[in-house]
Parts: structure tokens; C-alpha cells; sequence
């Protein structure tokens, strides 16, 4: 019997596979980082590592609307 929805992080892999025209090579190659559903795309929970290079990435990162 088929689900009546997916689960969270199968809809977020199928967004990355909508922006990826269905290339599922394009989705590991992904270079948006700035993506909120990026630590996800790979249809997995981030580890920790993931995580905290992110974190460290956004940290040196100035928000582009915060600088006007």
C-alpha cells in the first residue's frame, strides 16, 4: 500500500531533484550551500560534521541584506 505523503526528507530530496532537472549526479555536485535544504539533499540527516562546517561557513559569511 502506498503512502499518502513522503516523509520530510524524501521531500526534500525530491525539491533537489526538481532543482536538479532530475539529475541525481547534479544533487551530490550541488555547490548551493546557501540552500536551507542543503545539509539535507542527499535525503539523509546531516552528521555533526556536516553540520558544524556549515555553521562554520555561515559564521565567516556576512548576510548580504545586512551590509546596506
Amino acid at each position: 500500500m502506498d503512502k499518502l505523503f513522503d516523509t520530510p526528507i524524501r521531500s526534500i530530496r525530491e525539491k533537489c531533484k526538481d532543482c536538479s532537472v532530475g539529475q541525481l549526479k547534479e544533487i551530490r555536485l550541488c555547490t548551493v550551500i546557501d540552500c536551507p535544504i542543503y545539509p539535507y539533499r542527499m535525503g539523509t540527516r546531516p552528521n555533526e560534521e556536516t553540520i558544524k562546517t556549515l555553521e562554520k561557513f555561515r559564521s565567516k559569511k556576512p548576510d548580504p541584506a545586512r551590509d546596506n
